[in-house]
């Protein structure tokens, strides 16, 4: 059957529209000006691939060249934003998100908790809430939480690792452990105790497996009686500086120290903050309830200084806070972001010379040791590869605080890269 004069036209039109579009979007995605740093995604954009035959012939070029535009495309924070709205109202989801491992869903936490005068550790009674789990993270209340499963198994293995530093004979230096619990430990309702296994005797079950010489912090205990207050955020799942600053009291009354009263200690406030967890599910209601991070500026003087794994002796000196972190990478600013190794030296003169071994959670914490403290040296399991022992001989360091979210510390790589220092 031919084709009709008017059918013709209409393709002819359908064609050279599209062209045009096409075009049109083509040259925009070259004039634009491109960003090195999607915020929405929190992660870097491809560039434009430099030219190599290799890189031909195999395809990667090709490849690259379909990314880098895929990363450049014209409003494309904005296409972003439109397609996380139209997923939520028509329950679109894409993979589920990992936040432990597979094998930490098993056996987790089963054991009785036995310690007495504690405060209650239930869930709470059902006040009508109702919630929903997006990505594998519970949505109740406009703020989003991860959801802890982590096996009693992993958890020894967490202790034994510990463990391992106490047995070192360094003379003289004390070990201390703290673990942070998920943020989902003090909001979830009696409706919802199933989502995830308790926090208090998963922690309780690796303080069993420490060294009676260890002493175990019990930030938990302390943190809960704040529970109603600011103390983690509720679109990212880090704790906030308030949260950090109830397991430092906690950590001061372990150690013998007096914690710094904040009521008389001005701070600065970073703003309108969507973090990690509004990022992997876009819901709306989490949009509607950004956080703010505050960060304290301590009376107290303090020469922060940058490391380096290479170098034993090597300290370039800088600022405990980043101060141009903003956006969702705005928790950044505690000691600058995950470096490897962080040294800050202050005015008291009382032999105390600390070093703590961390994850992200312990950016916000260390800050608050500045009062107490003569010598803190912060080092991140997951990046730094010197000769750590080495190092806490050559500080003089007396004491030695490992601090970890409940995920860190039945996670099989946080565990391995902890080990891993110690060579």
């Amino acid at each position: 059957m031919s084709m009709t004069k008017t059918e013709n036209t209409i393709n002819i039109i359908n064609v050279t529209v599209f062209t045009l579009v096409l075009g049109i979007g083509g040259l925009a995605s070259l004039s634009m000006k491109k960003q090195a740093v999607s915020e929405i995604e929190n992660r870097q954009l491809t560039p434009f691939p430099a030219y190599s035959d290799s890189a031909l012939w195999s395809g990667n070029y090709f490849r690259q060249v379909d990314q880098y535009y895929a990363d450049n495309f014209p409003l494309r924070n904005r296409w972003i934003n439109v397609s996380g709205s139209f997923r939520n109202k028509f329950g679109f989801e894409s993979g589920d998100i990992k936040i432990y491992e597979p094998a930490n869903d098993a056996e987790a936490n089963e054991i009785t908790d036995t310690t007495k005068n504690t405060v209650n550790s239930g869930p709470l009674p059902d006040d009508g809430a109702v919630g929903e789990v997006k990505k594998r993270l519970f949505v109740f209340k406009n703020r989003a939480f991860e959801m802890f499963g982590g096996s009693t198994a992993m958890g020894k293995s967490y202790a034994n690792v510990i463990n391992s530093y106490n047995r070192l004979g360094i003379p003289g230096l004390q070990v201390y452990n703290l673990i942070i619990p998920v943020a989902l430990e003090f909001e979830l309702t009696e409706k919802y105790k199933k989502l995830q296994k308790p926090n208090r005797p998963a922690i309780e079950s690796i303080y069993n497996e420490l060294d009676s010489t260890i002493k175990k912090v019990w930030a938990i205990d302390e943190i809960r009686k704040h529970r109603e207050e600011y103390i983690y955020f509720n679109t990212d799942h880090h704790w906030t500086s308030l949260g950090a600053y109830y397991a430092y009291r906690a950590f001061c009354e372990t150690a013998g120290l007096t914690p710094v009263s904040l009521d008389t200690v001005r701070y600065k406030v970073k703003s309108t903050f969507l973090g990690s967890l509004y990022r992997l599910t876009r819901d709306p209601k989490l949009k509607e309830n950004p956080d703010s991070v505050k960060y304290y500026l301590f009376r107290d003087s303090v020469r922060f200084y940058i490391g380096s794994s290479n170098s034993l002796t090597y300290w370039g000196k800088s600022k405990m806070y980043g101060e141009g972190a903003n956006g969702s990478n705005s928790y950044s600013v505690f000691l600058q972001g995950d470096l490897p190794i962080v040294k800050m030296e202050t005015q008291h003169n009382n032999g105390r010379k600390i070093a703590i071994v961390k994850e992200s959670y312990g950016n916000a914490f260390a800050p608050f040791l500045v009062n107490n403290y003569e010598k803190i040296i912060v080092v991140d399991q997951r990046y730094y590869t010197g000769d750590f022992v080495a190092m806490l001989k050559k500080e003089g360091i007396n004491e030695l605080l490992f601090i970890n979210n409940i995920f860190a510390a039945h996670t099989p790589f946080h565990i391995e890269k902890i080990k891993r220092l110690k060579k």
